[in-house]
């Protein structure tokens, strides 16, 4: 691996405006896990990587990608091997912690990666169907395997021979003669994994495992976890252990379960000799003996927060994180409450015009609303597919609007848990969602790059005005206290702002240098608040002119809301004084 181009990586911190406070408590999801050289451990969780000695003493966090770390893998020399939903693929010296290299070619989230066993290739494959096989100087070759996720690559028995699983099924592929034999279709593959004996092993959203020998014959099909088989791995005496969302680690004797490990549920596992390391959605990476003994049990200092609210009165911040937690701070700072139920990420955050009540969505598909001083969950919507992606309450608080990642939007008497109108709203996801202060107008905006105007009537939904917004998707949404004015971010870096009643753009503003992901009004509607990818919160006149940049994080911002009495919360990771959500006074 030492053949791989590298280039020096330039660092520069501008200062920074230094928050009130910081809030620390959501954890990230360990969705990758690596044994390396001596017996280290590395983790991927959120967009860090962190290194620990094989005895659990932590090492360092390599820090460099904008999104998250969806892939691991060690190089016979050393080198270390990450794939990010950033669209890249970084190479490392672990015992440095230098960067030696970018891999750049996707043009969407990578989520599987390997290093064939001579350390000459990496195969990775993104979030559209791409596999790209890269060689020793960076350069690369595709196909793709079809139009979803490819979640998992690795090296055949065979020189040149990979398999990839992914949304699509699995397919085997030799670059070098171009031969290809897809093996399982229309099923959704999380997981692939080569034995020692050269048998190739699947595990599906189903729970099911499938297995295949080295010709790419199919040998036999069993069930073996209640949802989906989240990781594989094979022993070098031919052992399969799979590792599932429903919290079980199984040791297989051919289809006949040996043992089995009751956990939280598993994202990643890699095995080295005789230990067994498992990365969760808790947040949590464990390391087992073969036998089946917990050793140790490793929090990295990453986190993540996704979705943030304040109550109407500021009385209360609520926080949502991609370890599928809601919190409840007070307006000390102080966490009051965790709500744990969601199975996934939390997308969404909104309370009732009253404050009394919250409704969290998560990318489990469920709305759970809950009564904000108990904590009590008072009722749960029925799920969208794939995810909810926006809530918003009607200023009468009586109806609450819901979008999801299955284009639809619906809209709830959430007290009696009773639907009043479901539609389709656009050609992708739902990003945002906000009505008019007389509750006859619902704005919407999406991953499609569009905006839209829905009238909403006793006789049911008209819509009023849809137009292509930004030249990429949509990923914030904002209405002003007033109703007047409408600001929308997008992955094109931009912001734009839109006169709510007509529709008419007003101004764009430009500044942010990676997608900007969320944005917020101030209470006096002067000023506008968005964090992005790139790092940074801007402050801006809502006439346009960049007021504040704040630098100084070390990850991107997905989050940001403005109280009532001005405090403004922004959320996304850590800082360099660490905490999850830091607090200003702008």
């Amino acid at each position: 691996m030492h053949r791989w181009i590298g280039w020096l990586v330039c660092f520069s911190l501008a200062l920074a405006q230094q928050p009130q406070q910081l809030l620390v408590g959501h954890r990230a999801p360990v969705g990758a896990v690596g044994f390396g050289p001596g017996g280290m451990l590395a983790l991927g969780a959120d967009s860090y990587i962190q290194l620990y000695r094989a005895d659990g003493v932590f090492l360092r966090t390599l820090s460099g990608h904008a999104d998250t770390v969806r892939a691991l893998d060690f190089a016979p020399d050393g080198t270390l091997l990450s794939a990010s939903s950033d669209t890249t693929l970084r190479l490392w010296n672990p015992q440095s912690g230098l960067l030696k290299g970018v891999l750049q070619g996707h043009r969407d989230q990578v989520w599987s990666a390997r290093i064939s066993p001579d350390g000459q290739q990496v195969l990775s494959g993104s979030a559209d169907g791409e596999l790209r096989l890269w060689d020793a100087q960076g350069s690369s070759q595709s196909i793709y395997m079809g139009r979803g996720w490819v979640y998992s690559v690795g090296p055949g028995p065979r020189e040149n021979l990979w398999a990839a699983g992914g949304q699509d099924g699995v397919l085997l592929w030799n670059p070098k003669s171009g031969y290809r034999l897809p093996l399982l279709g229309q099923i959704s593959v999380r997981t692939v994994a080569w034995g020692p004996k050269g048998q190739l092993a699947s595990g599906d959203r189903d729970g099911q495992i499938q297995l295949w020998d080295a010709e790419g014959r199919f040998v036999q099909q069993w069930k073996a976890h209640r949802l989906a088989v989240g990781a594989l791995v094979w022993s070098d005496d031919g052992q399969l252990i799979s590792g599932g969302q429903d919290g079980q680690i199984i040791f297989w004797n051919s289809n006949r379960p040996l043992k089995s490990l009751q956990t939280a549920s598993v994202l990643s596992l890699a095995l080295a000799g005789s230990q067994l390391l498992s990365g969760h959605d808790d947040g949590q990476a464990r390391l087992w003996s073969r036998e089946g003994e917990l050793l140790q049990t490793l929090e990295p200092p990453a986190a993540s927060v996704t979705t943030l609210a304040y109550s109407p009165d500021g009385s209360w911040l609520a926080s949502g994180g991609w370890d599928g937690e809601v919190w409840l701070w007070n307006r000390q700072g102080q966490p009051v409450r965790r709500l744990t139920e969601a199975t996934l990420e939390v997308t969404a955050l909104a309370f009732s015009p009253d404050g009394r009540h919250l409704a969290a969505g998560s990318r489990d598909g469920l709305t759970r609303i809950y009564q904000t001083a108990s904590g009590r969950r008072v009722q749960t919507l029925e799920a969208h597919g794939n995810g909810v992606g926006a809530l918003a309450f009607a200023p009468n608080g009586r109806a609450l609007a819901t979008g999801g990642r299955d284009r639809l939007i619906r809209v709830w008497d959430w007290a009696k848990g009773q639907k009043a109108l479901e539609f389709r709203a656009h050609e992708s996801h739902l990003t945002g969602l906000a009505w008019s202060p007389d509750g006859r107008t619902l704005y919407s905006s999406s991953a499609d790059e569009s905006l839209a105007w829905w009238g909403l009537r006793p006789e049911g939904v008209r819509l009023e005005r849809r137009m292509m917004a930004h030249s990429r998707g949509i990923y914030g949404l904002a209405l002003s206290p007033g109703g007047g004015l409408l600001a929308t971010a997008s992955h094109d870096q931009t912001l734009k702002l839109w006169d709510a009643r007509s529709g008419s753009l007003l101004r764009t503003l430009q500044g942010h240098t990676e997608a900007a992901q969320a944005l917020a009004f101030s209470p006096d509607e002067k000023r506008l608040a968005s964090v992005g990818w790139d790092k940074t919160l801007r402050l801006w006149s809502v006439q346009g002119q960049l007021l504040q940049t704040t630098s100084g994080f070390v990850r991107p911002l997905y989050a940001v809301a403005w109280a009532r009495d001005g405090r403004l919360a922004v959320g996304g990771g850590t800082l360099r004084q660490a905490g999850t959500i830091a607090l200003f006074r702008p």
